[in-house]
């Protein structure tokens, strides 16, 4: 009888326990080729870190702007061989984003196990370079024209280091 008493209120208090919140649409969309080992939680901060808003049909994003429709590409990599990824982010359109058509946002995890946003401005890429600054390689930032920016981390974020040209003739633009 006992036994039966302490089963009956078992049940009942998983039962009545609430139900975990609902993981937002857009998580769901913005991970859906992958995770890349991030937690619900982590995946949830990145989402909502980017301002990415789900489109009427559920299937894709618009920005918060204008309303018009935006692409999303994340990816991971390890590139300070720590064991935790970080996570790029290659979202938005020409209205948030300008004549790049994205914006990148890097998350990098602290040490108190927070990804925390890096870069945050319009770019279509943000490519590892072989040199490098404190276990992180330097990043080329691509977008429109022949001038790319690199930025290289300061131990605490990614800071503008210089501009690469991308054809000859440099980067000067007074000829």
């Amino acid at each position: 009888m006992r036994h039966t008493r302490l089963m009956i209120v078992l049940v009942f208090a998983v039962a009545c326990r609430p139900a975990p919140a609902p993981e937002p649409p857009g998580v769901a969309l913005l991970f859906a080729e992958g995770h890349g080992g991030l937690s619900s939680a982590d995946q949830l901060l990145i989402f909502q870190s980017v301002g990415l808003v789900v489109d009427s049909t559920g299937t894709g994003f618009v920005d918060d702007i204008c309303g018009q429709p935006g692409g999303a590409a994340v990816s991971f990599s390890d590139w300070n061989g720590d064991g935790k990824p970080e996570v790029l982010v290659i979202a938005g359109n020409s209205c948030t984003s300008g004549m790049a058509g994205s914006s990148a946002v890097l998350f990098i995890k602290d040490s108190a196990g927070t990804y925390l946003p890096n870069l945050g401005f319009p770019a279509s890429s943000a490519d590892p370079q072989p040199s490098s600054s404190l276990g992180y390689p330097d990043l080329l930032i691509g977008g429109p024209g022949f001038c790319f920016p690199v930025w290289r981390w300061n131990g605490k974020e990614y800071d503008y280091l210089k501009n690469e040209p991308q054809m000859a003739g440099g980067c000067d633009y007074r000829d």
